[in-house]
């Protein structure tokens, strides 16, 4: 599935290919020395980014992004709050927007934390997984104290944040059923999201990462390095950052390693079972959806296998 998952980011990073001229820009913004190292990273699948080294021996990671209005503003202002908590993220050095042949293109340039990612560090120890995981619930602790309503300045970014799952319900079992999947049971599954979520709507709400994946977490020496990528930040239940780690890592990384690095334990009292369920549920089928869309049939075939355990776990088939 690696070599599958290669390729999938390959093609899709094809048409991502931004002017020397621009990336030389971009650096400028942040030091007047000069560019002398330039590698393509290409493990995410929506920024084409870049790893560069200065002259003066600053290396930074330069993000670009396309059609994403504000991204690095809101991930800027996110980072900001984060750091001010004494989380491991990288310190944004400059954002900006640039006209290349009638496209805006948004950069922002961040400091190259060191380390490398959890999601290709997993033949470390056991122990050593274990611990850093725990270290990364801590730091998750951190994150959510920034709540719905201490957003400041902030709260704009988030102002058309909508929540459309069951809004396009239709959608996902057309898609869940061109997969093979039951469209009674996944009926099931959106009235068992639907009374759940209703009957916890006042389940607090924090600033969340939103993308929380060990590819966006970093490890140097043993230790938890740096919490990467906050693009997808969002205003959310922070229990929705375990229901997503779970879906996509607590086969190698078991989720209750993060469980217990996490500093509120209040968060896992009565009812948290219930909710977890219901959003491992959503993140299922959103990933189902992504990879339908993006043309990548294994991740579509691992999410709909996963949402069938989840779907069969809670008796809705």
């Amino acid at each position: 599935m690696q070599g599958d998952y290669a390729h999938h980011l390959a093609r899709l990073h094809a048409g991502f290919e931004a002017p020397d001229e621009l990336i030389a820009a971009a650096a400028r913004a942040v030091s007047a020395s000069p560019i002398a190292g330039k590698r393509r990273i290409v493990h995410g699948e929506a920024n084409e980014v870049y790893a560069l080294a200065l002259e003066s021996g600053l290396e930074v990671i330069l993000r670009i992004a396309r059609r994403a209005d504000g991204l690095f503003e809101k991930e800027r202002w996110a980072i900001d709050r984060c750091r001010a908590l004494g989380m491991r993220v990288p310190q944004v050095f400059s954002t900006g927007r640039y006209d290349v042949a009638g496209e805006s293109l948004d950069v922002c340039v961040l400091e190259k934390l060191a380390g490398e990612r959890l999601s290709d560090s997993l033949a470390l120890p056991r122990q050593t997984l274990e611990k850093v995981v725990r270290q990364l619930g801590e730091q998750l602790s951190r994150l959510h104290s920034i709540r719905a309503d201490d957003l400041g300045e902030g709260a704009r970014f988030f102002a058309n944040d909508t929540d459309d799952f069951l809004a396009i319900e239709a959608e996902f079992v057309e898609l869940g059923v061109a997969a093979g999947l039951d469209p009674a049971g996944l009926g099931r599954a959106f009235r068992f999201f639907e009374a759940t979520m209703a009957g916890h709507a006042a389940l607090p709400r924090s600033l969340t990462h939103n993308d929380l994946r060990a590819c966006h977490v970093l490890v140097h020496d043993g230790e938890l390095s740096g919490l990467i990528d906050f693009g997808e930040a969002s205003i959310d239940s922070p229990i929705n950052e375990f229901a997503k780690w779970d879906f996509w890592e607590g086969e190698a990384l078991p989720t209750r390693w993060l469980e217990e690095g996490y500093a509120g334990k209040s968060l896992f009292a009565e009812g948290y079972g219930e909710v977890f369920a219901a959003l491992r549920l959503a993140n299922a089928l959103w990933a189902l959806r992504w990879y339908a869309l993006t043309g990548y049939p294994a991740g579509a075939e691992r999410a709909k296998t996963r949402l069938s355990g989840y779907m069969a776990g809670l008796g809705l088939v």
